[in-house]
């Protein structure tokens, strides 16, 4: 258990900031009435956009708004009845349909939905038609935005978050779709003047994240933040997997309030930053981030039950749980908390951890390339799309893949440290150098006993959760090992449940108030 636990505000919660639509009780059918329903939504939308914001309160009420035409409305309503299994009309369709005229930003944002429902659960094979059309809505879309900088527009940061995050996966479907493409394919590409591409990507994104401003919280910064996530998960996406922890090593606790109010943004952050540690060899900060992030949502998931996003939350939260299942074979201290989600997990993973404890590679292979993040061998510039010959574009993620589980099991041989000296108090060099090499005494030391760099993420967010490691502390004197028992501090014991207590005070106050 911490003292602390991660930030975030009641009020931002889908079960506390969510309406329940009246749109749920009505029933349509003909592909007229779908029609109409999907240009109300647009009037709905842009009657809400254009809204002029004169204080605090009417800000709040009109992102509310958003959130129940985007969320309700038109991705738990809309997409799951609707428009199910069809492809919803585009703005210009509409327009053209009932004679009239919306804002370009209402059209944008309105496509970008569309486009969104087609990658996600309509379109089952690649398209490239959709792909262009998409990729360039997306870049009328940003240029709109920051056009629009120095007005707040009224829109929730979930929908920002998910905007950005789709932009990253679109990303990912139209490189693997590239990478694939036989020899003979790739001369049709020369007369595609504009696609997906990670320079472009990139400087986009910068032209936002440049303007973080924390002390702000307005549209502008939560796109301006959610953009910074964005371009980490793009570098660790392609590859660039230091670059992409340099970034996220630079986020500040000050700042996590801003990622908490996306359910999806705050487990991108600690999962991609966990990941990060773990390639890095910095098993104990993997370990700890991972398991903040797992025992959060955790606690807050059934917050998120309102919202359409609840069932990929909870498919993300399973699966950085199995990344820490994983992780746990490099830093073996896991709390029983997450065995009894092991255990509980739709997956079966507590199996599956059952078999990676006996270091059964496949299985270990399996679950890691499961639970990771998405990795491919990207479109790095338009050139690059036109010309590359084929190539295969699961090479990066095999070759981390393989590296990691080079590893395990060099980390196997560290976790037999503890189980030969927990059979002592005290032991020679000699007569341990018959049970297992010198030098994997010195790996398990300086693996229990690291500590934090001095960047942002390590020295202001770890840094409130750090801990003394529970596994064996070791002593060297003279060529002999020293075992001693790990110390429970009692005052701190006694301080981590008054903190506890007060925690749920806290909870219980702000749940009364919103009864």
């Amino acid at each position: 258990m911490y003292e602390q636990e991660l930030p975030s505000n009641l009020d931002d919660f889908p079960n506390y900031n969510l309406k329940q639509s009246a749109e749920s009780d009505k029933i349509i059918v003909d592909n007229d009435q779908k029609k109409k329903a999907a240009y109300q939504f647009m009037q709905s939308l842009e009657k809400n956009l254009r809204t002029k914001i004169g204080s605090p309160q009417q800000r709040i009420q009109t992102i509310a708004v958003s959130l129940e035409l985007y969320d309700t409305i038109f991705n738990k309503i809309y997409c799951n009845t609707l428009y199910k299994e069809t492809l919803f009309p585009l703005a210009e369709t509409l327009e053209e349909a009932f004679n009239d005229e919306f804002d370009s930003i209402t059209k944008l944002l309105f496509n970008e939905s569309c486009y969104r429902h087609a990658f996600q659960s309509v379109q089952q094979q690649f398209n490239l038609q959709t792909s262009i059309e998409s990729w360039q809505n997306y870049q009328l879309l940003f240029a709109a935005l920051q056009q629009k900088q120095n007005i707040d527009l009224p829109l929730p940061p979930s929908w920002i978050w998910d905007i950005l995050d789709e932009y990253v996966y679109q990303f990912y479907v139209s490189s693997r779709w590239r990478k694939l493409l036989k020899n003979d394919e790739i001369n049709q590409l020369k007369n595609i003047q504009d696609f997906w591409n990670l320079e472009e990507m990139l400087k986009t994104l910068e032209a936002f994240y440049t303007q973080r401003n924390s002390s702000v919280q307005n549209t502008l910064q939560y796109l301006a933040f959610y953009s910074y996530l964005a371009a980490a998960k793009l570098h660790v996406m392609s590859g660039n997997f230091q670059v992409g922890y340099t970034l996220l090593s630079q986020i500040q606790h000050s700042e996590l309030i801003i990622y908490s109010k996306s359910g999806g943004a705050y487990q991108s952050l600690f999962s991609y930053t966990g990941f990060c540690f773990l390639l890095n060899k910095e098993y104990k900060k993997a370990n700890l981030t991972l398991t903040l992030i797992v025992n959060y949502f955790n606690k807050f998931k059934q917050l998120y039950t309102k919202s359409y996003q609840y069932d990929s939350l909870i498919k993300q939260h399973e699966k950085i749980l199995a990344l820490l299942a994983v992780t746990s074979l490099y830093y073996p201290e896991i709390e029983d908390n997450i065995i009894t989600l092991l255990k509980e997990s739709r997956n079966k993973l507590f199996e599956k951890y059952e078999k990676m404890l006996k270091y059964d590679l496949q299985v270990i292979g399996e679950i890691l390339l499961q639970s990771c993040p998405k990795i491919i061998n990207t479109i790095k510039n338009l050139k690059e799309f036109q010309t590359e010959q084929e190539v295969n574009p699961n090479e990066i993620i095999m070759d981390m893949k393989d590296k990691l589980l080079k590893e395990v099991l060099e980390a196997k041989k560290i976790n037999e440290v503890e189980q030969v000296l927990s059979l002592y108090n005290q032991i020679t060099f000699q007569h341990f150098n018959k049970l297992l090499p010198e030098k994997y005494i010195s790996l398990y030391i300086q693996r229990n006993n690291v500590i934090l760099n001095e960047n942002s993420f390590e020295s202001s967010i770890l840094s409130k959760f750090w801990q003394k490691s529970k596994l064996l502390d070791i002593e060297i004197q003279n060529n002999i090992i020293h075992v001693k028992e790990v110390q429970i501090n009692q005052r701190d014991f006694i301080n981590q449940l008054a903190q506890m207590n007060a925690n749920l005070e806290k909870t219980f106050l702000e749940l009364s108030r919103n009864l």
